[in-house]
């Protein structure tokens, strides 16, 4: 049957060719064509190439032909994987409500709800507030307080105005030759 043998398509002995990632050739209506392998597809129509679209990787045929994945802000790099669109977020940046639309919407290196990282929320303790620098937690002390044993859960733990162990700023200690040392405003002096 010239119409359907794929080893006699349309005439004798004319055999049909497998493409480039075709599982096996056909006949149909005595014209060559072929099977395309498993996530593979014929997106463009040139037998020539085969089944030249990978539907699992390829950004301009994800999951299926036609499907163009798209770009999202913040998002340098557009990605398919599994035959689903995607994107990677810029050193920085993070995808924290999982809206493509707005893409990498948080800066993660500011941000104290996402600091580093989508979720890690910065927290703070007595006298303090927290902060997010170049995506990691740090405290900021309300003035006069230090925190100066850098547990985070006790926050600004030292009065820095009369410590003497830490007088004015976290590990400055006073010392006094000869006498008895004491800070007062944040300044080292000798205890009366």
């Amino acid at each position: 049957n010239t119409r359907a043998d794929p080893a006699h398509c349309g005439a004798c002995n004319n055999r049909c060719e497998v493409g480039a990632n075709a599982a096996a050739a056909s006949c149909v209506a005595g014209r060559c064509g072929f099977v395309c392998a498993e996530g593979f597809a014929d997106c463009d129509g040139d037998p020539r190439n085969g089944c030249e679209a990978d539907l699992r990787t390829d950004v301009r045929a994800c999951g299926r032909c036609g499907v163009l994945c798209a770009s999202a802000p913040n998002a340098p790099t557009i990605t398919c994987a599994a035959g689903r669109c995607g994107y990677t977020c810029a050193a920085g940046r993070g995808d924290c409500d999982g809206e493509r639309d707005n893409g990498c919407e948080v800066n993660t290196r500011a941000d104290t709800a996402h600091c580093g990282a989508c979720g890690n929320a910065c927290r703070s303790g007595p006298r303090s507030r927290p902060t997010c620098a170049a995506g990691r937690c740090v405290l900021q002390c309300d003035a006069g307080w230090g925190d100066c044993d850098g547990d985070a859960l006790n926050g600004c733990e030292t009065e820095l105005a009369g410590s003497v162990a830490h007088c004015g700023a976290c590990g400055r200690a006073c010392a006094v030759p000869g006498g008895t040392a004491a800070c007062v405003a944040g300044q080292c002096t000798v205890a009366s």
